[in-house]
Parts: structure tokens; sequence; C-alpha cells
């Protein structure tokens, strides 16, 4: 009798660890799905929705909301290596090269080339554009490309590819599927060209107009304050002179203070008042820049999505206005330092 009790008592143990395993696995993954089915189903957003979901992107996907013309662009530097491996299901990789380069200064190639990317993988200005990576930035680089170029419903997936995996969605691997070309983009091209700002001289233009505009560098406090340039093809480190610290990124390659630990964006409510300790506001004229354009594309979306009206990407950078300088010192003037402290140079 003892030892049918003692075998008893060790089944019913057992029963009730496993039914915790399983209730705690169950908690885990409905937290996991809850953590990354963010606002966009439910919070209003001052203006138009950018950031959206895995879960938002995973209904589209399975044909459960209104959206029928979409397509879903992975972006990253180089090859599919990476995407071939796992990637969001019916997703096209997209080099972040083929709409940037090199020997453009590493501004956005021409609003033609980008054009015919576009209708290359079928999209026009009125398709709904899903872009996500597992870099924020990388999305947020291709996105503007195509939103400037004219595709005016642009997503980006908050929380990257790595929401998507946490979310325990579908992962397809292998190549990108082919799809139809498009014929008709329905718009000329840039239709958004209010948004860039490209060149340095573009912006001495801007400026001449308005005196009041602000140059907001999305760079980390030690390339901002010039103790270092941040890239290694960049030897110089300065900013523009007039240029004001949007608080961004701790690092070149990232946008950590934009960010929640989780990898989803912060609601510009959350980043406003440290803008705010520099004159950037809301009702501001603004160009947000970094080195080539990456970071400061995150920037001008959470402020673009939070219905900030005047807000532009200057996509020269630090790289742009630096080559500028060396040609022409006097009229693309370096500062070198905090702009508040009594020890900052000025290069001329």
């Amino acid at each position: 009798m003892k030892k049918f009790r003692k075998s008893l008592l060790v089944i019913v143990t057992l029963i009730l660890s496993i039914s915790a395993f399983t209730l705690f696995t169950n908690e885990t993954t409905v937290s996991a799905k809850s953590y990354y089915a963010q606002k966009d189903d439910t919070e209003k957003t001052e203006g138009p929705r950018v950031f959206v979901s895995p879960h938002w992107v995973n209904k589209v996907v399975n044909k459960k909301t209104d959206v029928k013309d979409y397509k879903i662009f992975e972006a990253s530097y180089g090859n599919d290596s990476k995407f071939k491996k796992g990637h969001i299901p019916g997703a096209i990789h997209i080099n972040t090269n083929s709409v940037e380069s090199e020997k453009n200064e590493w501004n956005l190639v021409s609003a033609n080339k980008i054009k015919k990317l576009l209708l290359k993988n079928g999209v026009t200005s009125n398709t709904t554009l899903i872009v996500y990576s597992t870099d924020i930035n990388a999305a947020s680089r291709v996105a503007f490309a195509a939103f400037w170029t004219g595709v005016n419903n642009i997503k980006v997936v908050d929380g990257g590819y790595n929401g998507w995996k946490q979310s325990d969605y579908k992962i397809q691997k292998g190549k990108s599927k082919s799809v139809k070309a498009a014929a008709d983009f329905g718009t000329d091209v840039p239709a958004n060209a209010k948004y860039e700002i490209k060149t340095p001289a573009n912006f001495l233009a801007q400026q001449k107009d308005d005196p009041n505009v602000i140059l907001a560098s999305t760079r980390s406090w030690k390339e901002f304050t010039g103790k270092t340039s941040g890239y290694s093809y960049i030897k110089e480190k300065g900013e523009p002179k007039g240029a004001v610290y949007a608080k961004t990124s701790k690092t070149s390659a990232d946008s950590a203070y934009l960010l929640n630990k989780n990898g989803t964006v912060k609601s510009i409510s959350q980043i406003a008042p440290t803008w705010k300790k520099w004159g950037i506001e809301p009702t501001s004229n603004i160009d947000f820049y970094c080195g080539t354009g990456w970071r400061a594309t995150t920037a001008f979306f959470i402020a673009y999505q939070g219905g900030w009206k005047n807000v532009h990407v200057y996509d020269g950078g630090w790289y742009a206005w630096n080559k500028a300088h060396k040609k022409d010192p006097s009229k693309y003037q370096v500062q070198v330092g905090s702009p508040r402290s009594k020890n900052v140079k000025i290069l001329n």
C-alpha cells in the first residue's frame, strides 16, 4: 500500500510538473506574440502610419485585411545569402546598394533607377510596400528611397525580422520568388522630392530661404562632438557648422535611443523631450542627417508618423559635407566639438 501511495504521489507530481511547464510555455508564446503585436492595430498616429507590427503583416500575408496590392521587401547590404536561410513569406531581397551608391557619395541614386527597381519587383505608386530587416536603419533607408520616388503607402515592420521570428510566424526559405513586373508606376518621379535635401549646396540654398532651418544630427555623441568620424572610410571628424544634436544613436551603426528594448520604435512623444533640449520641435523646419543617410531615415519616419509636418532627410550627411568642405572650407564650414562648449572649433 505504501509503495502504491508513493507511486501515485510520483505520478501526480509528474503530471503537475508537465502541466506547469505547458502552461509556462504557452504563456511565454502568447507573451512573445503579444509583445510584438504593437500599437498599430489600436493606437492612432498623428501622421500616416509607417511602423507596423508583425501581427498586422501576418494578417496581410494571410489575406485577412483589405490590403490586396502589396509587396514585401527584405532590406540588407549585399547578396541574399542570409535571406535564403529564412524570410517573411513572399518577401523579395533588396540590396541597399541598389538604392544608393558610393559613386553618388552614398546619396540615393536617381529616381528613375529606383523606379525601375520598383517596377521590376511589381511595385507602383499605389502599392502597399512593406519593408523589413534585421537592421531598422537598412529597412528605413530602402523604405525612404521608395517613398521619395513615389510609393506613398510605406510600411516598416516594427521589431524587424527578429519580431517576426519571436512572434512564431511562418518562415520561408530559399530565393525570392519571381514576381510579375509592373508596367506603369503611376506618377512622375520623384513624386515626394520635397522630403529630401540631397547635397550640401541644396542645404545652403534651403538655409538662405529659411535661416531658421534646423540641421539635426542623428549621429552618436562621439561623432557629433568630433571624437570619432564613425566610419573607416571617413578620416575627418566634425559636423556641419550649426548642426544640433538629435539624440538617436550610440554608434554609427544603430538608432538605439529611438528603440525600445525589444527593437520596436519609441513613439515621438517619448523622443521629443530629448530633441526639444536642442531646439528641435514639431513645428520646426528640420533636416535629419547622419553619416550617409541610414540613421536619418529612421528618425525621419518616426517624426513623419508622429505628424511633424516639415521634416526632411539631408541625404549627403557628413560624408558629402566633409568632401565639400575640403573643396571650399569657407562656404562649407565645419564645427568640431559641442556647439554649446566654449571649446568648439569652427573650421573655415
